[in-house]
């Protein structure tokens, strides 16, 4: 018998998401909702964040069963409030992860909206983890650019690779990951039992 008794759709085209839910043992189905992410001039990262994992699971649940639940997310980074978004090329992930290492501190934000179905009944929210950056040299960051590893990644930086990066996390690890799971399944629950 599955974990949620109702169907789940992930609107995302994430690996790390899919492994995620997968891991907690979640049935469910992928539809990339593939929405415009420019929201400029938002630069609130939380307010970003909730908006865009707002819009990719409204735009699939418009097509979506009537009995779904549809997960729509977004993550980013930030140092401040200035949001760090993924790298458009090797020289600005070398220069994100430089400018994180120099910081020291980085925050990482999901923000996830999940949308009922039955009734298009939305509820949405924002995790926060902290994520501790370790001085790093020049070439060994260009080590790590040169793998292609921080392509697509928010920040430049994926927390499972760019471990010799990291000095310490506080906070959800999976949130870091894309899904902060430990919020995420006790909704799909709630939810599903409505």
């Amino acid at each position: 018998m599955p974990l949620v008794s109702r169907p789940i759709i992930l609107a995302s085209g994430s690996p790390y998401r899919r492994k995620l839910l997968e891991d907690a043992g979640i049935s469910f189905t992928v539809d990339v909702s593939n929405i415009d992410e420019d929201l400029h001039p938002l630069t609130d990262p939380e307010k970003y964040v909730k908006e865009l994992a707002t819009r990719k699971a409204l735009a699939v649940a418009g097509r979506a069963p009537k009995d779904a639940l549809v997960i729509g997310a977004d993550t980013t980074c930030a140092l401040g409030n200035e949001i760090i978004g993924k790298p458009t090329d090797a020289a600005d992930a070398q220069r994100m992860i430089e400018r994180a290492c120099g910081t020291g501190l980085q925050r990482v934000i999901t923000g996830v909206c999940v949308v009922d179905c039955r009734d298009m009944a939305q509820v949405t929210f924002s995790e926060t983890s902290l994520v501790e950056m370790r001085p790093a040299t020049r070439e060994q960051i260009a080590a790590y650019v040169a793998s292609g590893e921080p392509m697509g990644k928010c920040g430049a930086l994926c927390i499972e690779s760019g471990q010799s990066f990291v000095k310490a996390w506080r906070g959800s690890y999976t949130n870091i990951m894309g899904l902060p799971m430990e919020r995420l399944l006790a909704l799909l629950l709630k939810m599903a039992s409505a």
